[in-house]
Order: structure tokens, then C-alpha cells, then sequence
């Protein structure tokens, strides 16, 4: 069985919206509840929400630290859409979920699926999800499904790889402990982003031309995101096409220390 949990970020700057599938074996949301209790806080009152401001603000650290170890455990797809479609995001989750299918991503047996409130289901989307044995959750509330706190926490981070594959944000950021960098050393805000979630990105080990070794080298590092674990809506433009490709289609796996 597995759980899955859908929450999206809206970035008016890009023209777009990334909608973040979090896949995992265990339902989450009572981990997500349990960790809240340990540093003091009643998950019953208190969500993650990534949009919140961090800065000077320790407990916010701590909360997105532990998102993303869940995240870090679990997998991870996304659909890219435009923003003009916001209320088709829950037709182009379908399509993603289809798509895992397709491409023998989807375990046997029943699953569900979480939808963040304002995430709409047409009943044509609810029957093509039951005909995958998924049962359809639109509408939860994020305080009560704390696997959506970590949906949430995921799409702000690939809506932040997108802005800055398109120029339209440059950030750096300190490496940190335990980053396999020296500390101080300054590292681009993307870069740092897909490092603490690229094992979670669902793709097929296959050899890409141009990138991986010789095609049956059995250590290649290359995995194939575009067509597996990332979805882009037909009505985007070539434009963002072309750029969710670019930044999410491939996904490298071997050694960047």
C-alpha cells in the first residue's frame, strides 16, 4: 500500500504551478504529528507551512529540517503547469498518478491519495484514480494529513529550482554541517535544494546521451525524471516546457562533493 500526498506552490513570477506528489510506504501523518510533540508543539493547532519566514526564527529551521529527512525518506514526483490552470491542478495530479502507472512506478494494491483543500477532483479524475485501486482524499486539511506538510515543503522547493533556472531568483546560501562542503562555503540556492531532495525524485536508471558513461556501464549515475516522476501539462508553453526539462528531466545521483 502506498500513501500519497499532493500540495502545490503557486509562483506568479514564473507563470507557473508545481504540484508535489510525495509517495511513501508508511502514512505519515502520525510521524509528522509525533515529531511536532517532541520539540513542544500541539500538531493539532501547528502545521508546517514553507512559505512562513525562517530567518531568525529557529524553530521554523527545525521544522523544515525535519521535512525534509521525511522527504529524504520517501519518493517524489511533480507535475508543472501553468497558472492559468490552477483549477485543473487536481486533473494533472490524475495524469501524473497514470503516468507512474504507465511506466511501473505504482505498487500492487490500495492506495490513497491526499489532496490539499482547494485541490478540485472532477468525478471523471475520482473513477480514473479508483481504476488505479487509489482512493481519492481532495480537500484535506494539512493540520490533520501531516504528509501534506511535507507535499508542501517539497513543491516550495522545486518551485524555488524553477525560478532559478529561469533567472528569476539567485540566492546563495551557507553549505552548512554535514553538507559534505566546508561550512561557510557559499552555495547557489538551487543547487542546494536538489541536493536535499534528489533521492527522492522518482526516475528510471537508463542511459542519456551526452551525460551517462558507456550503456552498460552498470554505475550510471543518470536517471531519467521527464516521462516517470515529472508530469508537464500540455498547455504549457515550449518555453516552460523547455525549462522544467531542463531542470527536473534528468537526475544525477552520483557523488558532487
Amino acid at each position: 500500500m502506498s500513501y500519497f500526498y499532493f500540495d502545490e506552490t503557486i509562483r506568479e513570477r514564473g507563470n507557473f504551478i508545481i504540484g508535489a506528489l510525495v509517495v511513501s510506504e508508511h502514512d505519515l501523518s502520525p510521524i509528522v504529528s509525533e515529531q511536532w510533540r517532541q520539540i513542544g508543539l500541539n500538531p493539532e493547532s501547528t502545521e508546517y507551512k514553507s512559505s512562513d519566514p525562517k530567518e531568525n526564527s529557529n524553530l521554523g529551521v527545525v521544522q523544515r529540517q525535519i521535512m525534509a529527512e521525511l522527504l529524504q525518506r520517501s519518493k517524489l514526483a511533480l507535475t508543472v503547469v501553468p497558472v492559468s490552470e490552477r483549477l485543473k491542478l487536481g486533473e494533472y495530479c490524475t495524469d501524473l498518478l497514470i503516468q507512474l502507472a504507465d511506466t511501473g512506478f505504482l505498487q500492487e494494491g490500495e492506495h490513497v491519495l491526499y489532496l490539499d483543500q482547494n485541490i478540485r477532483l472532477g468525478i471523471g479524475d475520482m473513477e480514473r484514480l479508483r481504476d488505479l485501486n487509489i482512493s481519492p482524499f481532495p480537500g484535506s486539511d494539512s493540520k490533520k494529513i501531516g504528509g501534506i506538510q511535507v507535499a508542501d515543503h517539497a513543491a516550495h522547493a522545486l518551485g524555488g529550482m524553477l525560478l532559478e533556472e529561469m533567472g528569476l531568483i539567485t540566492k546563495q546560501v551557507r553549505a552548512g554541517e554535514n553538507s559534505g562542503y566546508p561550512p561557510d562555503d557559499l552555495l547557489e540556492l538551487g543547487f542546494e535544494l536538489w541536493a536535499s531532495l534528489r533521492y527522492a525524485l522518482i526516475g528510471r536508471n537508463e542511459y542519456i546521451e551526452g551525460l551517462s558513461p558507456h550503456p552498460d556501464d552498470p554505475a550510471n549515475p543518470y536517471f531519467r525524471i521527464d516521462g516517470v516522476g515529472l508530469h508537464v501539462a500540455p498547455t504549457c508553453t515550449e518555453t516552460l516546457m523547455q525549462q522544467a526539462r531542463s531542470r527536473f528531466g534528468v537526475n544525477y545521483l552520483g557523488c558532487i562533493h
